[in-house]
């Protein structure tokens, strides 16, 4: 069965795949995490450039020396940051001790392990034997606040899953304020989609409520403390408009 976790050197290219998905990524000239492909399985081999897209925009923020047009604002990223040019809501955010909120993390190594990690008592998915997934952790510095972030991505053999966990590790002498850190951030190529969520109230909870998504920012959220309440269910689903199972 086809089921790996590859990196090609040249590109710096990472590959998920097993018989019904692949999840590509690679390191771009910034160090940063670039988001390739998340879909169908596609085969594996060297040479993943054809999918990443980069031209001259109009006032857009380059973040490499000319003659290169690498611009955060419109790369698709894996975890985007605050203050490198992308003007887009960032994943996670960090306040320093001297105010700034400024962040950049660069690409350091990664690791491949079996099974996938336990994060117990916090509700997770998990394996029953270790050759049931494959896990990835990707290492990345902030050379400044002296944090480092490891990128987790768990694949499994056997079902269209690929699970995403995030961890800050503050390395250096002064504190810092980690203000929000979201599991994963994912970049789509168009808005064409129907967001599905739970909404209800004591006793009719999770009624099925669907919108077209359409831009800014959308989202769900409730103000119950550590229980999601009847009125919104911590889940969302987005739907192409001619999904109907």
């Amino acid at each position: 069965m086809a089921f790996d976790i590859v990196f090609h050197e040249k590109e710096r290219v990472f590959h998920l795949y097993n018989e019904k998905i692949s999840y590509l990524m690679r390191v771009m000239e910034n160090e940063q995490l670039e988001h390739l492909y998340y879909g169908k399985r596609i085969h594996d081999r060297e040479g993943f450039s054809s999918l990443h897209e980069e031209a001259q925009r109009s006032q857009m923020s380059v973040c490499i020396p000319e003659p290169g047009s690498l611009s955060m604002q419109y790369a698709t990223q894996e975890y985007p940051s605050y203050g490198t040019g992308d003007y887009r809501s960032p994943a996670f955010s960090i306040l320093q001790e001297n105010g700034s909120r400024v962040s950049d993390f660069r690409y350091r190594g990664y690791e491949i392990k079996k099974g996938k990690p336990s994060y117990l008592p916090l509700p997770m998915s998990y394996v029953e034997a270790d050759d049931e997934a494959l896990t990835l952790d990707i290492f990345l510095v902030d050379a400044v606040s002296e944090t480092e972030l490891r990128l987790e991505y768990t694949l499994y053999r056997d079902y269209p899953v690929l699970c995403r966990n995030v961890c800050f590790t503050q390395m250096g002498a002064e504190k810092i304020h980690l203000e929000a850190a979201l599991s994963m951030s994912v970049e789509f190529l168009d808005k064409d989609f129907t967001m599905l969520h739970l909404a209800g109230a004591w006793g009719r909870e999770r009624y099925v409520k669907t919108r077209k998504l359409e831009m800014g920012i959308q989202g769900i959220q409730s103000l119950n403390g550590t229980c999601s309440g009847a009125e919104h269910n911590p889940f969302i689903a987005l739907l192409r408009p001619d999904a109907n199972e």
